[in-house]
């Protein structure tokens, strides 16, 4: 009887075991899985009004509503440096393009955001694994205050398809200079 209990503990003991592996487990590992990082801290109002640098991508692959943007994904970056604004704009369906503009480009960038007030979505991060790639919405938007607005969803894109509209307008016509 006492090695039936010892080999019943040993077996529960290795079951314990083998789920430890040293690692958590995350829940988006999986094809479906959902992952939900939501700083409660990060504001939602920003102060600063000088942006240093710009990163955005969203998709319209899934977008119900007409729009001039059509089905595509867009990368839209931009960086002051000395004055100066180095930016990009790419398109699933095109070729990176790069350009060149004075400051006055991210104060025309400032309003956008400030117009749709893009700092309401700070510090959402939402991932779903197993989706393909090229859908949802990326922003990061750093201030001279060092003052910063990040938000990410790659199932859903949250940006008001107003706001992608102006931005691809803005990033486009400048590239197109």
């Amino acid at each position: 009887m006492r090695k039936w209990i010892l080999l019943l503990f040993l077996l529960l003991l290795a079951a314990v075991l083998a789920g430890c592996t040293g690692k958590d487990r995350q829940t988006d590992e999986i094809d479906g899985g959902v992952r939900i990082d939501e700083s409660t801290d990060a504001p939602k109002t920003i102060t600063s009004t000088q942006i240093v640098s710009f990163s955005c991508e969203f998709s319209t692959l899934d977008l119900l509503e007409e729009s001039p943007l059509g089905n595509d994904v867009f990368t839209l970056e931009a960086v002051l440096s000395d004055g100066a604004v180095t930016g990009s704009y790419e398109t699933y369906l095109t070729q990176k393009q790069t350009f060149e503009a004075d400051e006055a480009f991210m104060d025309l960038l400032q309003k956008i955001v400030e117009q749709y007030d893009l700092a309401q979505y700070n510090g959402t991060n939402y991932r779903v694994s197993g989706l393909p790639d090229r859908y949802g919405a990326y922003l990061n938007i750093l201030y001279e205050s060092d003052e910063q607005i990040y938000a990410s969803n790659n199932q859903d894109c949250f940006l008001p398809l107003a706001a992608m509209e102006e931005l691809q307008s803005l990033f486009s016509e400048t590239t197109n200079q």
